[in-house]
C-alpha cells in the first residue's frame, strides 16, 4: 500500500489575479525563482526505499506577442525538468506543471523557476503555488 513519506509546499500571494506578483525582466536568460518546497525521505521509513516524489506547480501569467520562456524545476539547484513555452499572441493563461523525480534518500529540495528566453518582459500573477509530496511502499514504483 502507498504511503506518504513526505510533504513541502509553498504558495505566495497575491491572491488577487490583477496584481502582478513577479515581472520576469525582458532580457534572455534572466529567471526568477517562484516557489520552493522541500521533502524528506528518511532511511528510518521502510516506505522510502520504494519511492518516488511528485511535483505540482501552478501560477498564471501574462505573455506578450512572440514572447517565449522556459518553465524549469530544479533538484538541489539541477534541472531536473525543462518546458519550453512560446506565445504569438498576446496571452492570459494559467500554467500547471507536473513533474515525477526518483531521488535517492535524504532531504531534497525543489525549486519552481521561470526563466525568460526573449526581449519581452513576463508578469506573474498569484496564487503561485508549489507543492512536493514524497510518496512510497509496496506498489508504488
Amino acid at each position: 500500500m502507498a504511503t506518504i513519506i513526505s510533504y513541502g509546499s509553498q504558495a505566495k500571494i497575491p491572491l488577487d489575479p490583477l496584481t502582478t506578483a513577479i515581472t520576469v525582466a525582458g532580457i534572455p536568460g534572466a529567471g526568477a525563482g517562484l516557489a520552493t518546497a522541500q521533502v524528506n525521505i528518511s532511511p528510518a521509513n521502510p516506505a522510502s526505499f520504494s519511492s518516488r516524489v511528485e511535483l505540482n506547480g501552478s501560477f498564471s501569467l501574462n505573455a506578450l506577442a512572440n514572447s517565449q520562456f522556459f518553465v524549469l524545476i530544479r533538484r538541489a539547484g539541477v534541472d531536473i525538468y525543462k518546458s519550453f513555452f512560446r506565445f504569438t499572441t498576446t496571452t492570459d493563461i494559467q500554467l500547471n506543471v507536473l513533474w515525477v523525480d526518483g531521488p535517492y534518500i535524504g532531504v531534497h529540495n525543489y525549486e519552481l523557476v521561470i526563466q525568460n528566453d526573449s526581449n519581452l518582459p513576463i508578469n506573474l500573477f498569484g496564487p503561485i503555488a508549489f507543492t512536493a509530496t514524497a510518496i512510497g511502499g509496496e506498489g508504488v514504483i
